[in-house]
């Protein structure tokens, strides 16, 4: 069985997968201090023992907490049975960017795992803490990349530099007209986050020239893929089916 794990800048994914099955998930939110108590809880809790674990695949945007996870999974499958990526090997995808090895393993996972499903022109859109658009063309090549703040840090930096901006519960809202604080702010984020997005991929359509397929991933798109008509699909566990899809296909 694998065990694969995203860790991002404010949450934590844990996969098991038999074969293509997946067979449980988590999302853990923030960044552990404990990764073996957490892969052991999740363990558990999904009715399996540390010893059923055959292999790890680690995907790892924060470079300050790889070692502990890597020494947490090495402890639960030893380190010859642990699986990272890197941007020299090859996962089906070329990064023809200018500096490759700048690219986040999220990234490199998700865009090989839609390129190597579809094989066609594709814009993969990840909104989670960042908002961040991959365009891969037809021939595999991962060309173009842009970077934008997440959802919820747009809300975020509002009520927490403006003293008089309360926390709230964000939600879609049928109009562009407010008559109080709550309501204002709602309008404002929620709205303004999609007219960010949508301006942004039709930017892209409109520079590449090509038709786009384009797939939505991460948590907070199904607070916003079923309000923009431009996604051809959306599934929030993207990269975790992909990290699945490179151990298989790929080492």
């Amino acid at each position: 069985m694998l065990l694969t794990v995203d860790l991002g800048n404010t949450s934590t994914k844990l996969g098991l997968f038999e074969g293509d099955n997946q067979i449980a998930f988590l999302c853990a939110d923030g960044v552990s201090d404990n990764f073996r108590s957490l892969i052991l809880s999740f363990l558990y809790k999904s009715n399996l023992r540390e010893d059923q674990i055959e292999k790890a695949i680690l995907s790892c945007v924060v470079p300050r907490v790889y070692n502990d996870v890597y020494d947490a999974l090495a402890s639960i499958v030893g380190e010859k049975n642990i699986v990272d990526i890197n941007p020299s090997r090859n996962y089906g995808i070329k990064l023809a960017m200018p500096n490759p090895q700048e690219t986040g393993d999220d990234l490199i996972v998700m865009c090989s795992y839609a390129y190597n499903l579809y094989r066609r022109e594709l814009l993969i859109v990840s909104m989670g803490t960042a908002t961040v658009l991959c365009h891969v063309n037809r021939k595999g090549e991962f060309r173009h990349c842009i970077i934008a703040p997440g959802f919820s840090k747009i809300a975020e930096t509002l009520w927490k530099n403006a003293a008089q901006l309360p926390e709230f519960e964000l939600k879609h809202v049928n109009t562009y007209l407010a008559d109080n604080t709550i309501d204002a702010m709602n309008v404002g984020i929620y709205n303004g986050y999609l007219g960010m997005l949508k301006s942004l991929i039709d930017g892209m359509r409109r520079e590449i020239g090509e038709d786009l397929y384009i797939i939505g991933c991460g948590g907070f798109g199904k607070m916003v893929v079923p309000y923009l008509r431009c996604f051809n699909e959306y599934d929030p566990d993207f990269v975790t089916k992909g990290l699945n899809y490179i151990c298989q296909r790929y080492q």
